[in-house]
């Protein structure tokens, strides 16, 4: 919203400077977003709150500087002269449409360009002048925050206004030569024989203001909020009046504003009265009463606000409070719709008063142990994306929605998938039990751009029928030959969370469970933490690969993260050893189909004074493992780690048949 200050000073004195103004109206909740200057003019730039469509006018705002700086607002009454004429209008108005409808004829009218200074003004707005009749029209609405339409009299034919819904599909040209569809439910007005007015959004051409028009008929309304934004939304058209109504006007105010523009009608197109005022509605729009308790303001602003000053702001917001004990009674003015119960004049209070002057404070009481019910712990989650993204890997969302065209693709059956009743589209008919599909898609999607794809999602997959959700964690590596560099990751992953006794368990061919029938059976493991399941890391087999147009097969992995939040442990800080470890590196010679995962847990489990078993180095079926040994309380002797050496070499040889290599 634009606001000229010199358009503002005719109703409101302002002595504060313009960037002191600005900063009190931001600080009692009207932002000042910035301050233009066009031509020597100063135009403050506004922005407003839905819950305050009051302020989407001039007074309004001069209302809220009123409030500032304690004065009065200068909005004079307006007496009109008596009709010369009266000419006939049938109005059929639908109070579900327009809950109050007002208009009047003005006759002998000039079109001619409008005088300089509402010209000015309205550039000053961002509009565009057309002639005297609009120009006023659009004035008014900015100045008041009610918006107007004029109408060629002489062309609503039979001088008939129907209000009523769109049925659908009508034509409508609008006053600047568009034509529309009309969506059903938008408010129309009807002459005896065409749609004239898309109300509240845009006129219609064949009743618009020409330069031969000498008699017009000017309509305030109070629209419904609901219907004008569904229409503009329908239509993708937006107009300053449609932006007004969606928000509601001051029904109190339509006559006011009727006159406003009567006036400057008379003024300056030199036009006559042609009718008393049209005033339908069915009730009475009148201020109404709120009461305030002391007490109440006391307690949730936690501070006392001397009652001097209470009357005092409730007064600078024409709000006319009556004190009667520890009770304020005040008259809410039209078109202050914000205000219905004490709350909201709590809030007033609060926000003129100034938040600035609350005292800085602690807050009481104490500090919360127990978890909110159904709160959520972002902390793994955050931790995984931090680790996978440092560690290389991309980030995807995708939809929780699959295709049956996808799971067939993945050899999966549909029997124990969710299908969803009413699907928007054959491409997300079912819910996705797996995040395989999807992440498989993405690959294809970006290998013409990348040549190695590392990517990850966390999210929901649903299994079973009546459906158990999880929350999965999926893993991809797209290049070939990097099985060892996927299960690496994962291990570190889980190292991170501090989920130990992770081991990798190769499935048995009778074993293969349906539900991983997209992967290739020699090269698939489970992931098992304590020797419980929690995923699986394996290849793609070369059938699916070729479903998703893939010609190297992918590495895959899947973890319920449901299980890493169970087995997840805090840190735990560990001091710093005070001695040195002993580190020696063991060339062993493995036989066949023997499994690394295998040798180093149970190197591991021989004594507690091994800190750390990694793999070093390989070649052929001689791999090199590096040992670290370490005793908190004591430096160990090089006699101790050989007689831990022989045990281990004692223990792999009649388990596994492995020999150290001389």
């Amino acid at each position: 919203m634009l606001a000229p200050l010199s358009w503002l000073k005719d109703f409101v004195k302002i002595t504060l400077p313009t960037d002191d103004l600005a900063w009190r109206l931001t600080e009692s909740g009207l932002g000042v977003e910035s301050i233009k200057k066009m031509g020597g003019e100063e135009i403050l730039e506004l922005e407003i709150t839905p819950n305050r469509p009051d302020l989407l006018s001039i007074v309004g705002i001069a209302r809220e500087i009123a409030t500032i700086e304690n004065r009065k607002i200068n909005l004079k009454s307006i007496i009109l002269p008596k009709p010369v004429n009266h000419l006939p209008l049938k109005v059929v108005n639908d109070f579900t449409l327009f809950a109050r409808y007002t208009a009047l004829i003005i006759d002998n009218i000039k079109i001619k360009p409008s005088p300089k200074w509402l010209h000015d003004r309205l550039i000053q707005l961002g509009l565009r002048p057309i002639n005297n009749i609009v120009d006023i029209t659009n004035y008014v609405m900015f100045e008041l925050g009610i918006p107007l339409h004029a109408f060629d009299y002489e062309e609503i034919k039979g001088h008939e206004i129907n209000v009523l819904k769109a049925k659908g599909g009508e034509s409508f040209t609008s006053v600047d030569e568009l034509r529309y569809k009309l969506p059903a439910g938008a408010i129309i007005i009807k002459d005896s024989q065409r749609i004239i007015d898309l109300c509240g959004i845009k006129g219609g051409q064949n009743s618009g203001i020409k330069n031969s028009t000498k008699t017009v008929m000017i309509q305030v309304t109070a629209d419904d909020p609901l219907l004008i934004r569904r229409a503009s939304q329908a239509l993708s058209l937006r107009s300053d009046a449609s932006t007004i109504f969606e928000r509601g006007v001051d029904k109190g105010g339509l006559t006011y504003s009727l006159k406003r523009a009567a006036q400057l009608i008379i003024e300056h197109a030199e036009g006559q009265l042609a009718s008393d005022i049209i005033d339908l509605s069915k009730h009475q729009f009148i201020p109404w009463k709120l009461t305030l308790s002391l007490v109440k303001l006391e307690k949730v602003l936690g501070i006392r606000i001397p009652l001097k000053t209470v009357l005092s702001i409730l007064t600078s917001l024409s709000l006319n409070p009556i004190c009667k004990g520890n009770l304020i009674t005040v008259t809410i003015p039209t078109y202050r719709e914000d205000l219905k119960k004490e709350e909201d004049l709590i809030e007033e209070v609060a926000r003129v008063y100034g938040y600035n002057k609350f005292p800085l404070t602690l807050p009481s009481g104490q500090i919360p142990v127990k978890k909110v019910a159904y709160a959520k712990d972002f902390r793994e989650e955050n931790k995984v994306r931090q680790f996978l993204v440092a560690a290389g890997y991309n980030e995807i969302y995708t939809y929780s929605l699959v295709s049956k065209n996808l799971l067939i693709k993945l050899n999966l059956p549909d029997s124990d998938v969710i299908r969803i009743a009413n699907p928007v589209s054959i491409e997300y008919e079912y819910l996705r039990p797996t995040l395989v599909g999807n992440i498989l898609q993405a690959i294809k999607q970006n290998l013409p751009y990348f040549t190695d794809i590392d990517l990850f999602e966390l999210g929901r997959l649903y299994k079973g029928i009546p459906p158990n959700t999880k929350e999965g964690l999926s893993l991809v590596i797209a290049t070939t030959k990097q099985f060892e560099k996927l299960k690496g990751t994962v291990e570190e992953l889980l190292n991170r969370l501090h989920i130990n006794h992770i081991r990798f368990s190769p499935l048995k061919e009778s074993a293969m469970p349906k539900e991983l029938a997209f992967l290739l059976l020699t090269k698939t493991a489970n992931i098992l933490a304590r020797d419980k399941e929690i995923g699986f890391i394996g290849e793609i087999n070369r059938t699916v690969a070729s479903n998703f147009g893939l010609e190297n097969p992918p590495i895959i992995c899947q973890i319920d993260f449901e299980s890493i939040q169970y087995f997840c442990r805090e840190t735990q800080f560990v001091p710093i050893p005070s001695f040195p470890a002993l580190i020696e590196d063991l060339a062993l010679i493995i036989p066949p189909k023997t499994y690394v995962g295998q040798i180093i847990e149970e190197i591991k489990n021989i004594s507690p004074l091994i800190q750390n078993v990694a793999l070093f180095d390989y070649y052929g079926n001689t791999k090199t493992f590096r040992l670290t040994y370490q005793n908190t309380t004591r430096t160990l002797s090089t006699q101790e780690v050989k007689v831990i050496r022989e045990k281990i070499l004692y223990i792999l040889k009649s388990k596994f048949r492995v020999t150290l290599k001389q």
